[in-house]
């Protein structure tokens, strides 16, 4: 009999980088968001189904001060540094999306947290923290394996520039996960990073729509 963690591996690899890998050719004529939301259904019957070992439910904790006024912190200085960075290696396309399409821009801003955020949240956080605890135990093995999974999701996007994006994005969001036991905190701070990589400009390297051009 296949042992627990041989299994778990088995499963982990198939889920998070076979699927991907077997999606890569239809990226262009399937949209991903569909995708991500029945997968992220899946992720979530099946965290519902053992939510009663989880002690503060699905969405988990509420989180302390401290904490939302470190994420706050953070995100401030990794802004400005984003935005220096944007400014200056990619001026043509900085602020370049409210400038022009500022209804399109409103309508992202809005509907990017739930759509995407979200989603992302429940696979990429709840799910692996939950269902590969065996593999990477509670530490930094699994924010590791977290964002790294997350990262690499986004080959669909073809270029360099979302793979490290994601993969420094990944490590934060994964690191508040495991911090907060928050669900919904994680995801909020990952949506007010991709709201922000939009209105900068650098959506247009993860977004495989292209509608920053």
């Amino acid at each position: 009999m296949i042992s627990r963690r041989i299994y778990a591996a088995l499963e982990f690899a198939v889920v998070f980088i076979v699927l991907p890998l077997a999606y890569l050719p239809f990226c262009r004529s399937i949209h991903p968001l569909p995708v991500l939301w029945c997968f992220a259904a899946v992720c979530a019957y099946l965290l519902r189904r053992n939510e009663g070992s989880r002690r503060h439910g699905f969405w988990g904790e509420c989180p302390k001060s401290k904490q939302i006024l470190y994420m706050i912190g953070r995100f401030v200085l990794i802004a400005v540094l984003l935005g220096v960075f944007t400014l200056l290696h990619d001026r043509g396309r900085f602020l370049s999306f409210p400038r022009f399409r500022p209804l399109f821009w409103s309508i992202v801003m809005l509907l990017y947290p739930l759509l995407s955020a979200v989603p992302q949240g429940i696979i990429y956080r709840a799910f692996v923290f939950s269902r590969y605890k065996c593999l990477f135990g509670e530490g930094w093995a699994m924010i590791a394996a977290s964002a790294l999974v997350f990262s690499f999701a986004h080959i669909i996007f073809l270029n360099p520039v979302a793979i490290l994006l994601t993969l420094g994005g990944g490590l934060l969001f994964a690191h508040t996960y495991l911090k907060s036991a928050s669900l919904w905190f994680s995801s909020l701070e990952h949506a007010l990073y991709g709201d922000f990589i939009f209105t900068i400009g650098l959506g247009y390297y993860i977004y495989h729509g292209s509608f920053l051009r």
